[in-house]
C-alpha cells in the first residue's frame, strides 16, 4: 500500500509539472469558462426624436452593428437615414444613453449609400462593415448597394473604402458568386450556388476574415436559419495611391452549428452577430430568435481551434448556471474594455421596454455586460 501510494504522488507531480509547461492554467482567460452579468440596461438615439424621412414617416432606429474604440461608440443604422444624416454614426461612450448630446453622422458618401449594414469588426489595424448581402436585382443594379463590405484604417474613417476584386468599386456584388458558391457545397438542391443568403456576423483575426450567415435557401421567403461561417484570406495590396485590401481566392465553410444541440434553449436560434476578442483569444456569437413577436437572444463562446475546426460553441451561463439571454434581438456586441461587453439591439419596431422606458423609433436598446 505505501508503494502505491508513492507511485500515485509521483504522478500526481508529473501531470503538474506537464499542466504547467504546456500552459493550461485554470486561470488561462482564453480557455477557461466564462460568465457574464447584466450590469446596465438602457437606450441610445439614433436622431432626435420626431425625425422624418422625406415621406413624412418616421425614421426608425434599428441598430445593427457596434463598435467601440478609444471612447467612441460606432453605430450603424440598417435603415437609410434623410439627408443631413447618416445610418453610421458615433457618439462618446460617455453620453451614449444622453438623448441631449446628438450622433455625430459620418457623411462620406460610401456610408451614406450603402444599404442594410450588419456588423462592425477590427483586427487592431482596419475596421470593416459589411452589409447583409441578402438582396440583388437580376438584369439590374438597383440593388447592388445591399453587397458591400467596407474598411479603413482605423482612426480615419472619414475615408472608407470599398472591398472589392477591382479598384473603384462602388460595391462588394462580385463577392456575391463566391460567397453562393462555398454554401452551396454538399447541398444538391442548389447546383448553381446559394440563390439566397444573409449575412449577419463579421469578425476579422489577424487577416483573416470570417462571415457569420443567418439565413440562406431558395429565397428571402423560403430558407433556413442558420448558424455558420465562412472565412476568407485578405492582404494588403500597394498601389500607385497607396495601399489597399483584396481577398484570396481561398473561400472556405469553416463552423456548421445547431443551436438545438443545448437543451433548454427556443428555436429557431441563428447567427446574429460574430465578433473576435483579441485579448482572450476567443470568440463570442450571438444567436437570436424573431418569430411571432418573441425576440429573444443568447450569448455564446469558441476558440478559434473549435471554431475553425467546425465544434460546438459553448453557451455563456449566469452565476446560477443559467444561460445569459435577452429579451430583446441581440444585433452586434463589441468589447468596452478585459471584462465588458456592449450588446446592441435590433428590435425592429416593436416597442419593447428598457425597465419603465417604452422604446420610441428614432431609440435602439442595448445592453452591457460584466464578464466574470
Amino acid at each position: 500500500m505505501k508503494t502505491h501510494f508513492v507511485l500515485a504522488s509521483l504522478l500526481l507531480v508529473s501531470l503538474s509539472l506537464v499542466e504547467c509547461k504546456t500552459g493550461r492554467k485554470a486561470a488561462d482567460k482564453s480557455t477557461s469558462v466564462l460568465s457574464a452579468s447584466l450590469e446596465t440596461e438602457n437606450l441610445l438615439s439614433c436622431c432626435d426624436f420626431g425625425t422624418k424621412m422625406p415621406d413624412g414617416s418616421p425614421v426608425w432606429c434599428e441598430a445593427s452593428a457596434v463598435l467601440f474604440d478609444n471612447g467612441t461608440v460606432y453605430v450603424a443604422n440598417d435603415k437609410d437615414m434623410p439627408a443631413g444624416l447618416s445610418p453610421v454614426f458615433t457618439k462618446p461612450w460617455k453620453a451614449l444613453a444622453d438623448s441631449t448630446v446628438r450622433p455625430t453622422p459620418l457623411l462620406a458618401e460610401a456610408f451614406r449609400t450603402t444599404r442594410k449594414y450588419e456588423d462592425f469588426a477590427t483586427n487592431g489595424d482596419y475596421v470593416f462593415l459589411t452589409t447583409a448581402f441578402d438582396r440583388v436585382k437580376p438584369g439590374s443594379t438597383d440593388w447592388d448597394s445591399y453587397n458591400t463590405i467596407l474598411y479603413w484604417k482605423k482612426g480615419n474613417e472619414a475615408n472608407p473604402q470599398v472591398l472589392a476584386p477591382q479598384p473603384g468599386a462602388k460595391n462588394s456584388v462580385a463577392f456575391r458568386e463566391q460567397l453562393g458558391n462555398v454554401l452551396a457545397q454538399n447541398r444538391p438542391a442548389f447546383p448553381n450556388g446559394m440563390p439566397y443568403f444573409k449575412v449577419e456576423g463579421l469578425a476579422v483575426m489577424d487577416s483573416l476574415l470570417l462571415f457569420g450567415i443567418r439565413e440562406e435557401g431558395e429565397k428571402y421567403d423560403k430558407f433556413d436559419y442558420r448558424v455558420r461561417i465562412v472565412t476568407v484570406p485578405f492582404f494588403v495590396e500597394k498601389t500607385a495611391d497607396g495601399e489597399r485590401l483584396a481577398l484570396r481566392n481561398d473561400w472556405r465553410i469553416v463552423a456548421d452549428f445547431d443551436p438545438a444541440t443545448v437543451a433548454g434553449l427556443p428555436k429557431p436560434l441563428a447567427l446574429s452577430s460574430l465578433e473576435y476578442d483579441r485579448t482572450r483569444k476567443l470568440f463570442w456569437l450571438l444567436t437570436s430568435i424573431e418569430i411571432n413577436g418573441q425576440l429573444d437572444a443568447y450569448l455564446w463562446t469558441a476558440t478559434p481551434d473549435a471554431l475553425l475546426n467546425n465544434r460546438p460553441f459553448t453557451v455563456v451561463r449566469d452565476a446560477t448556471g443559467q444561460p445569459v439571454h435577452f429579451n430583446h434581438k441581440a444585433e452586434d456586441l463589441t468589447l468596452i474594455d478585459a471584462n465588458h461587453l456592449l450588446v446592441i439591439h435590433d428590435d425592429d419596431r416593436a416597442a419593447t421596454k428598457v425597465g419603465p422606458q417604452i422604446r420610441q423609433p428614432n431609440q435602439a436598446a442595448y445592453t452591457v455586460l460584466k464578464i466574470n
